[in-house]
C-alpha cells in the first residue's frame, strides 16, 4: 500500500469514528474543547489566534471563539479559494457564516475583508489525526500545509482532534508540516519530536 492509499483509508477510518457520534456526544465534549482551547492560548500568553469554523463533526470551535473574543484576543478563520490557498478574515462570536467550497463552513464576509497574509501567536488547525511526534493527517486538500509552510518558524501550532484521533504512528510525507501539540476535548499537550 502507497503512502497516498494508506492516507486516503486513515482518513476514511476517522470520518467513520467521527460520523459514529451522535450530536449529543459532540455537544457534551463542547465544553473540554472550549477549555483546553482557552487554556492553551492563555500559557501561550497569545494574543492573536488562526483557528477554523469547525464542521459538526469536527470539535466545535465557536464557544471557544466566543470565549477568546471576549478575552481579547483577536481570531482569524479562512476562507478557502479554488486554487488550493486561503485567505483570513477576522472573526468573534457574532461573525456570520456561509457554506464554502466543499461544504466547509466560513466567515461570511465582504471579498474586501480577507487578507492573504496574517501575522499571529499561535495556530489551531483541524486535522483527520496526529500521532506522538506532531505527524498531521490533514483530509488531503493541501489547504493548511501550505499555510503552515509559510508561517514564520517558531509560530505554534497545534491540531485540534478528539481523543481516539492522537495515534501512535502517520505516514508522513515531505510537504507535510508536523504541528508543535495537540488540543482534545481532555486538554493540550505538546507532541514529541523525533
Amino acid at each position: 500500500m502507497t503512502v497516498r492509499e494508506l492516507k486516503t483509508r486513515l482518513r476514511a477510518e476517522a470520518r467513520a469514528r467521527r460520523g459514529a457520534r451522535s450530536s449529543a456526544e459532540h455537544r457534551e465534549l463542547t465544553p473540554g474543547v472550549t477549555e483546553a482551547v482557552s487554556n492553551l492560548i492563555t500559557e501561550l500568553g497569545a494574543t492573536s489566534v488562526a483557528i477554523f469554523l469547525s464542521t459538526p463533526q469536527e470539535p466545535q470551535t465557536r464557544d471557544a471563539i466566543r470565549v477568546l473574543s471576549a478575552q481579547g484576543v483577536r481570531l482569524y478563520a479562512p476562507i478557502s479559494l479554488p486554487e488550493g490557498r486561503m485567505v483570513w478574515t477576522p472573526v468573534d462570536a457574532n461573525t456570520p457564516e456561509r457554506s464554502g467550497l466543499g461544504g466547509m463552513p466560513e466567515p461570511d464576509v465582504g471579498a474586501g475583508a480577507a487578507s492573504q497574509a496574517i501575522t499571529v501567536d499561535a495556530v489551531i488547525c483541524p486535522a483527520a489525526a496526529v500521532d506522538d511526534t506532531g505527524t498531521r493527517l490533514g483530509w488531503g486538500g493541501g489547504f493548511y500545509d501550505r499555510f503552515l509552510s509559510e508561517l514564520p518558524a517558531g509560530t505554534p501550532v497545534f491540531a485540534l482532534v478528539f481523543d481516539d484521533d492522537v495515534v501512535g504512528d502517520l505516514p508522513g510525507e515531505a510537504h507535510d508540516v508536523p504541528v508543535w501539540g495537540v488540543v482534545t476535548p481532555h486538554g493540550w499537550r505538546r507532541c514529541e519530536r523525533r
